[in-house]
Parts: structure tokens; sequence; C-alpha cells
């Protein structure tokens, strides 16, 4: 692909579509390049196995942003309603964690009362303090390092939604936003199983665990974009974004690599290929890591020594592995009433479960019982496996990118084992179903997608790495370069299926 453009777009996965669908949508002329020959990213579908199919690693659309979707003209993707997730306990235990509130209420009335009625107090809180932290997330950020080049208007407002809380609720946001997920969920519910589970929104794919000061932020932050979700998932979200760029014009090109952003005196005019070709563009906008735009992709004059320090110093170290099961039957799950519909379940029994896998992984080694989050694609698309037989997604928490010893093929092979042995044990005689699994570690997503660290937020979630994200030089999406913009997770507001910082970066090229 050669020619002039008036924006290029590295990368397909969800926000990179969303930026380039948003920019054609204003009359510019983009073209979008996708190093792997699907688009979607994290959320494409990949066949695994001879008629298995995945749909996208990400197992929940429950953050995709109902605005982002109504700008693109893509509101008929959009179902009003929260993902329902599931806790599986011992004893083919089933309780709803998340999900329509009433229904999830009173499935863990049946596992336990005094939590069933907690539920509604903690959802009423999270209802009141979702305005307040959504305006942070769906907004450009405010500049904390320079506040006097902001608009009195916008702080203005903004400190109005935080006092329009009531002092109550002000109060109680700045006193359990640093607290360990561990203690805030215990000051609304008793059953470990519960609790456990409703942390992993807050955890899955972090260096953090229960007790890890800041986790709360994290799961405030979850829950400040739950609300909605996409009919069909990730998969279908995807072919959507590809759809409408298609329909807007958007030129683009899979299975070609960049692997340079072409600069002059500090100002992009474009990108080169690995074929050689090269697109001119007075616009550019990654949806990459940033470490790979700024350290791999710009030529080294482009950053200061600071500039450089701080993003190596950006963690992106991934704690999580996904592992693809192709099963030779339908997987259903016992203790689930006949009236529900579970696709969506975790295995996270204990606070002190979660916490000691998460204790293997800072000695570079992974748990012999792991958290797991896993997924049934196939119950809502049965399209994804053949008849009869079921395609299970799982994201495996902890596991280091880093492993003592390396990723050799005797610890995939015992990974996959202790993966497989953990959800047998709550769904008896899965392995004896198992006709195929495929496991990638995070140096696999690294090879594979393109995370730096094989970290599925492109950027570790730390408090330090949310409000200025990634370094202050790369504040609201900009760079150093002039017409270089950041549009990928590892920007505001981070990490997710949302769409939300491919929607931001394409108001900063257009405006």
């Amino acid at each position: 692909m050669n020619g002039q453009y008036d924006v290029v777009v590295i990368g397909g996965g969800h926000n990179g579509l969303t930026t380039a669908c948003l920019a054609a949508k204003a009359g510019k002329r983009v073209a979008l390049v996708e190093q792997r020959d699907t688009l979607g990213g994290l959320a494409a579908s990949v066949e695994f196995e001879p008629g298995f199919k995945s749909a996208g690693i990400w197992h929940s659309t429950g953050n995709v942003s109902a605005s982002v979707m109504h700008s693109l003209g893509l509101d008929g993707v959009v179902q009003d309603e929260i993902p329902t997730v599931h806790a599986l306990g011992e004893s083919e235990l089933v309780v709803p964690v998340s999900g329509a509130i009433d229904r999830t209420a009173f499935g863990i009335t049946q596992h336990s009362p005094s939590d069933g009625r907690s539920y509604a107090r903690y959802r009423a809180f999270m209802s009141r303090i979702q305005p307040v932290i959504s305006r942070f997330l769906k907004h450009r950020p405010l500049n904390f390092l320079e506040v006097e080049r902001e608009s009195p208007i916008e702080i203005l407002t903004r400190a109005l939604g935080l006092r329009r809380l009531g002092s109550h609720d002000m109060i109680e946001f700045l006193r359990v936003a640093p607290m360990p997920v561990r203690d805030f969920l215990s000051e609304y519910f008793e059953s470990e199983l519960v609790k456990a589970a409703m942390s992993m929104d807050a955890l899955l794919g972090t260096f953090t665990a229960p007790r890890s000061p800041g986790t709360t932020m994290n799961l405030m932050l979850h829950e400040a974009l739950t609300g909605q979700s996409i009919k069909g998932g990730s998969l279908a979200l995807t072919e959507a974004l590809a759809a409408k760029a298609q329909e807007l014009g958007v030129q683009v090109e899979c299975g070609s690599r960049v692997t340079s952003i072409l600069t002059d005196a500090n100002i992009v005019k474009g990108v080169e290929l690995e074929n050689g070709d090269i697109i001119e563009a007075p616009a550019v906008c990654a949806s990459c890591n940033p470490k790979t735009v700024l350290l791999d992709l710009l030529p080294v004059e482009a950053l200061t020594h600071t500039t450089e320090h701080r993003i190596s110093n950006f963690r992106t170290a991934g704690t999580a592995a996904h592992m693809l099961f192709a099963v030779d039957a339908p997987v259903s799950f016992a203790g689930a009433s006949a009236d529900e519909n579970v696709s969506h379940v975790r295995i996270a029994p204990t606070f002190d479960y979660v916490e000691k896998a998460f204790d293997a992984v800072k000695y570079n080694e992974f748990s012999d019982e792991p958290a797991l989050d896993i997924s049934v694609p196939s119950i809502d698309n049965p399209a994804l496996a053949p008849e009869g037989k079921s395609v299970v997604s799982v994201l495996v928490g902890y596991v280091p990118y880093q492993l003592d010893g390396g990723w050799t093929d005797d610890a995939r092979s015992v990974l996959t084992r202790k993966v497989t042995d953990t959800i047998t044990r709550y769904v008896p005689g899965f392995d004896q179903k198992v006709l195929a699994a495929k496991l990638s570690t995070p140096v696999d997503l690294e090879d594979e997608y393109g995370l730096t660290g094989g970290h599925l937020h492109h950027g570790e979630p730390g408090l330090d790495q949310i409000m200025v994200r990634p370094i202050p030089e790369c504040f609201n999406h900009q760079t150093p370069v002039s017409g270089l913009t950041l549009c990928g997770s590892g920007t505001h507001p981070g990490g997710t299926v949302s769409c939300v910082a491919g929607s931001l970066a394409a108001h900063e090229v257009l405006h």
C-alpha cells in the first residue's frame, strides 16, 4: 500500500478501528495497517482446531461505550444489560456475581441471604459514583501537571460532579479508592466465594492481588463503564467495526507490519511498511503499545533522554495466559438452574486462593491452583464449534511473562494440565471430553498480538499509570512528535474492550 492519506492508523484492534471509523466519518482519507492477517486484535476470532473458533481473548464486552457506538451509528449492536458472570464453588455451587441487579441479588440470596441484601446496597453505591468516574474515563484527562492550561469550566464541571455526590458519598469515595479490594468488598459481603469472584474484575491481567492497595479504584473504574454489552460479544463488535470501516471508505491492509514512523524536524510524515511501501500522512494514530511506538518505531533522535527513560519504565509485564479448549460435548454447569444461561464463570473460591495464585507470579512461577475466568462462547454462538461440541476460552491468572526456567514444552504442558485439572474439579468429567487445547502464555501474546510484555491492558493499571497514562510527555494521547497520536489501551482510559481510547484519540486528531 503506497499513497497519500490524511490519517494512517497502526493496528486494527477495537481502538484502532474506532479511530479509523471516526476519522473517516469526519471526511478524512484514512489508511489502516494491521500486522496480523485479521482485524480485531484481542477481540479477533481464531480457528485453533479444525471446526473450532475462538470469540476473542477478552470474554466480556460490558465496558464498550454505548456513546461511542452511537457516534458510529452502531446502536443496533448494543444491548442494555450488564453481562452475567457466575462464581463456581465446591459441590456444584453456581452463584451469580454480576448481571441484572434483581436476578443477581436473588441468586446470591440463595447462597447467602445477608449478601443478597447487601448486593443491592453495593450496586446503589456504585450507581451513585458511576457518573463522576465515567466522566473522568470518557472525556479527555485533566492535565494535573499543567493545570493552569486547563479550561476553568471543565475543571469546575468535574469538581461539581464530585461535589454533587453529597458529603457522605464524596468522603466514602475518597476513603475507599486507595483500599485493597479485599477490604472494600468485605465491608459489603460475607461469602468468600462472592467476594473473590467479584474482585477479579479489578485484578485480572494485572500485577495485583486482593490485598494490594489501590485495587478498589480498579474495581470502580471497571464498574463505571459497565451497564451495557454487545450482542454476540467481542466477535460481533469486531465484525461491526470492520463493516463500518469498509462502509466509510477506510483503506485496510492486513498482513503488513509498520517498521518505522517517518518524521522530519519532529513532525510526522507517514509510515514505512515491512515490504518497503511508504504511506504519507500528516497524522498517524498508533493503537499498539506505547513502548513499541516510542522505542521501536520512532527514530532515536525523536525522544529526549527523559522521555526515553520514562517510557522504558512504563510497566508492561503480563500476568495472564489464555487457553482455548475444543470440547467433544456441550459444556454445562450442573449447579445452575434450568432457566439460567451460564456461559461465563470464575474459579476463584476465596481471597486466599487468589492471593496464593498471585504469590507464585512474584517469583516467576505459576500456581498449582490458578484463578480462572472461563467463557463458553459456543453457548451463545453455536457456529464457533461443530454441532454438539463446545469451545471453552480461559483467562488464567496468574502466569509470569518471565518464567523461571523459560517457557519450555514441559512448562507449557504442566500449565495446561494444571488448568485442565482445576476446571475438572469444578466441572467433573471435563478432562475426558477435551479434544485439543491451545495455550498462549504472555510471551505468546506478545508474539501473536504485539502486546509488549504480554500485558492484556497494554500496561499496568496502577494508580500512577492511570492518572497519567502512559507518561507525562504523552498526555491526552499526544506524543513529543507533532501529528503522532496514541489510540490504544496503553493510553487514557486504559485497557479492556471499551473503544473509548480510540474515540478520544480520534477527537484529538480531528480537533
